[in-house]
């Protein structure tokens, strides 16, 4: 089998842009365009990438071999009808939105299961990409593309990825909540964050090798009201008052079997 080598036009300048389009551009695959509305940030990754850019949808290269859509959820559809270029692929890399929501006969999903920051550097190694394509030729392809970046490729159908995006969201998203208001917490009585990272990456370690229900420590697994109740004394009322009281119940009725 030949070397893959694709021409790449990236749609989009966000975080994943900037993370992927670099990373491909490292297995040589060529960006030969970024595309967005706004014009700084599309001058932006260009420059970053040394490749063409365009503001106007239909100044698109349409010599291209894929189109990566990494633009917001909610304009995935609309952007995807307003590329009128013909037999060609076209994915997005989101993890909510269906492979159907793209039109084109070729279409699909290229999805990295990470959150991506522009100034944090991410090595894709560690990176599971989730894939989807409306052929099994254009499966293929982006198989063997993904597999350039990460040795964690899963073939992941839209539900899939649906329930996947839902259960990413409680393992990251609310989890960095919670690191938000234990930051408040401790910044009201001048203590630095950094004094729980030992414990936060303990935690992490611990269901790399465990299930997270064998692995739950703390008052509420401990069904230990005294601590339970003084916590949320010093809480006082207020959302996070809410919360450390619903999440305390829902462990005690989790494990409550076992007690």
């Amino acid at each position: 089998m030949s070397k893959l080598k694709l021409n790449i036009v990236i749609i989009g300048a966000g975080n994943v842009a900037w993370h992927l389009a670099k990373e491909l551009q490292k297995k040589e695959q060529k960006i030969i365009q970024v595309y967005n509305r706004s014009v700084e940030p599309a001058i932006s990754l260009s420059q970053h990438l040394n490749c063409d850019f365009t503001t106007r949808i239909e100044d698109i290269n349409e010599n291209a071999d894929l189109y990566i859509l990494t633009v917001k959820d909610s304009v995935i559809e609309e952007v995807s009808e307003l590329i009128k270029i013909k037999n060609k692929l076209i994915v997005h890399t989101s993890g909510a939105v269906e492979q159907n929501v793209i039109k084109h006969k070729r279409r699909g999903v290229f999805y990295p299961l990470q959150t991506f920051s522009k100034e944090k550097k991410l090595n894709f190694k560690h990176i599971p990409f989730c894939i989807e394509a409306s052929t099994s030729e254009d499966y293929s392809t982006l198989m063997r593309l993904a597999t350039l970046l990460s040795p964690m490729v899963y073939n992941i159908d839209s539900n899939q990825r649906k329930v996947l995006h839902v259960a990413a969201v409680f393992a990251c998203n609310f989890t960095n909540y919670m690191y938000m208001i234990s930051d408040e917490i401790l910044s009201d009585k001048n203590i630095p964050l950094d004094i729980l990272y030992p414990l936060i990456k303990e935690t992490a370690t611990k269901i790399s090798k465990h299930k997270p229900k064998d692995v739950q420590t703390g008052p509420a697994v401990r069904k230990d009201q005294s601590v339970i109740e003084d916590h949320l004394n010093y809480l006082k009322k207020g959302i996070n008052y809410d919360i450390y009281k619903l999440l305390s119940k829902n462990i005690i009725d989790k494990n409550k079997d076992e007690l």
